[in-house]
């Protein structure tokens, strides 16, 4: 009689790998705010202007100010730290922030989906908010040529994607990404200081036809002009 052969054969289990992911950073400021930079909140606050679902502070460039000094050292921090560890330059280029203003997001008000136009990275540093009833969503743009409904979401098929945030949380993404705050169901006011932020320095390559330097702005462009009126009409 023929012995029969036993031996099982195991194969591994598959992996799938994600290509060209999106990069967003998370971390936190780590300490409290000091009794000058929550008088400067406090004074901000006292001039708003109207956004759709929520509104913004009428001063566009609040990490100007000598108080927020600190605060825009620690965003710039983390700039550098996400060109490094994304795109690892070849050649001299950094991040600066072109503009940076205050949210003001009410019990039961929300943040329309958006995008940042004529911005290289944006970020948002989380004044106060409530990390159990607090976040953030990111939508995936693009138009899909078959849907198929599933059970279960994942960061492969998903459309949108939420983060809970909290006090002191900052976040840093691409500015072309889509997000949004949704209705806020947080007793108290959702405070938050977002950044617009472009490059100056090197990019591209001469060999390739694709070098260009660019210069950070300054006194020859145009003056900063103050926020339209609430009631003012026109387009928006």
């Amino acid at each position: 009689m023929s012995k029969k052969n036993n031996t099982i054969s195991i194969i591994p289990d598959p992996v799938i790998q994600g290509l060209f992911p999106t990069p967003i950073l998370f971390t936190n400021f780590n300490r409290e705010w000091t009794k000058e930079e929550k008088k400067f909140f406090e004074k901000t606050a006292e001039s708003t202007t109207q956004n759709s679902g929520n509104t913004t502070s009428a001063d566009r460039y609040v990490l100007d100010h000598p108080v927020m000094k600190d605060i825009k050292q620690y965003y710039q921090y983390h700039l550098d730290y996400y060109m490094r560890a994304v795109y690892a330059p070849k050649y001299p280029v950094e991040t600066y922030i072109t503009q940076s203003w205050m949210n003001y997001t009410k019990p039961g008000q929300y943040h329309h989906k958006h995008a940042h136009p004529n911005s290289w990275l944006s970020g948002c540093i989380y004044v106060s908010t409530e990390r159990e009833k607090d976040r953030i969503t990111f939508y995936k743009e693009g138009y899909n040529r078959i849907e198929l409904p599933t059970e279960n979401f994942n960061a492969y098929n998903s459309s949108s994607w939420w983060f809970s945030v909290g006090t002191g949380d900052i976040v840093i993404f691409p500015s072309y990404l889509t997000h949004m705050v949704e209705q806020t169901t947080s007793n108290d006011t959702r405070v938050s200081i977002a950044i617009n932020t472009f490059l100056k320095g090197y990019i591209g390559d001469e060999h390739s036809l694709t070098g260009l330097h660019l210069k950070e702005q300054d006194d020859s462009a145009p003056q900063r002009t103050e926020p339209r009126p609430d009631n003012a009409s026109g387009g928006y």
